[in-house]
């Protein structure tokens, strides 16, 4: 048996770095996954599961008010569903090497214009880091034990993209908490990373005696997000900033309010407190008066996407964790932190580091918080 899992990892790590240059893929053949192909993560009171399919979130378990351990984001089944979706990212998956629109598509840098291969409108934008996007590949493990997790994928200018990028993703859970480092090397050359990692939620599990199987009754604060970046006809940021006006369609920061049938396909501006620790500033809450469960996000980003469910990449079905039948319209949101978007193209926002080169690494952090009928559970902050 040991032989036999040397020589896997061998094969493994050949055909890895002849096809995506990672050496790390001798390492991913060790880790263990579970009965149906997945990795799982857990702590007091959460679990997680993952596919290495666009790094992405398979399952996450939360116990609700009555003990009943629920699956709260979307997901599949079989791991191996991943790679024949249409979707960018894979659903729940990576989002980069950068994360929503590039206009052109291109940037500059000192006297040198770039351009990379779009795949939006007719190639004149790229998308979620075009066709290759890091969220439509397969990553390698570099560690993996009860309570974590690190993705590590090696970008040699996919997409037309000048130099070499090594990424580094680390999931960690503590009790009831889930926390994402994310963390870029550039080599060679200069180039633009904006990172995310897709979570489509639905607090009630699609059951929790919520008959619509939707998102309309869950509760969103955003108290940070009283701005947002306009867009164009064809969702590519103008480089403008509107106001959310209070009392009107996309005020969430005065107070938490449902999000009801409207539908958003938003980026919003978060406005940080001055000096004040982002470790303890929650930006997003959501919560379910449903299942109990409340959701606070924490993040050092500076933009916000909030994405609800519309079924446009065609039906999804129900894990079977979470019932029968298909994912409905508006059946879960998702909450995506992000630079400001297409920031690379707009020199007027001045002192934004877009750009990354040898002379710097990239680095940020997401957290999730979660707690059941209001009570806060423990901090246990990496």
């Amino acid at each position: 048996m040991k032989l036999f899992k040397v020589a896997t990892a061998f094969f493994a790590a050949v055909k890895s770095v002849w096809t995506r240059g990672n050496p790390f893929a001798a390492l991913t053949a060790l880790w263990p996954t579970n009965e149906e192909g997945k990795y799982v993560i857990q702590a007091e009171g959460i679990r997680l599961a993952f596919t290495n399919h666009g790094a992405a979130l398979t399952n996450l378990w939360i116990n609700d008010t009555r003990g009943e351990e629920l699956d709260i984001v979307l997901g599949l089944d079989d791991p191996n569903g991943y790679p024949k979706m249409s979707s960018n990212p894979w659903l729940n998956g990576v989002i980069g090497r950068y994360a929503g629109y590039m206009s052109g598509p291109s940037y500059q840098v000192d006297d040198t214009l770039y351009n990379v291969t779009g795949n939006a409108h007719n190639g004149t934008a790229l998308f979620n880091g075009g066709d290759a996007g890091w969220g439509r590949q397969t990553w390698d493990i570099a560690a993996h034990i009860d309570n974590s997790i690190t993705f590590v994928l090696f970008d040699r200018m996919w997409n037309g993209f000048p130099g070499v990028f090594a990424s580094c993703l680390t999931h960690t859970v503590t009790p009831y908490q889930w926390r994402i480092a994310f963390g870029v090397t550039p080599l060679r050359r200069h180039g633009p990373i904006n990172l995310s990692q897709q979570a489509f939620f639905n607090l009630d599990g699609f059951r929790a005696n919520n008959s619509t199987q939707t998102i309309f009754e869950h509760t969103l604060h955003l108290p940070s997000a009283g701005l947002r970046f306009a867009v164009d006809e064809f969702g590519i940021p103008t480089g403008d900033l509107l106001s959310n006006k209070k009392g009107q369609e996309h005020d969430f920061w005065s107070s938490g309010r449902r999000i009801g049938t409207a539908g958003y396909d938003e980026t919003l501006h978060l406005s940080h407190k001055q000096h004040a620790n982002k470790e303890d500033s929650p930006v997003a809450i959501l919560s379910s008066a449903h299942s109990g469960i409340t959701m606070k996000l924490f993040t050092d980003q500076d933009a916000l996407h909030v994405h609800t469910w519309d079924r446009q990449h065609g039906a999804l079905q129900l894990k079977k964790g979470q019932g029968d039948g298909d994912v409905p319209q508006y059946g879960a949101v998702s909450l995506d932190i992000t630079d400001w978007p297409d920031g690379v193209n707009h020199p007027e926002w001045r002192n934004r580091q877009t750009l990354w080169g040898m002379d710097g690494l990239y680095t940020s952090f997401v957290t999730y918080e979660f707690s059941v009928n209001g009570q806060e559970q423990e901090k246990n902050r990496i």
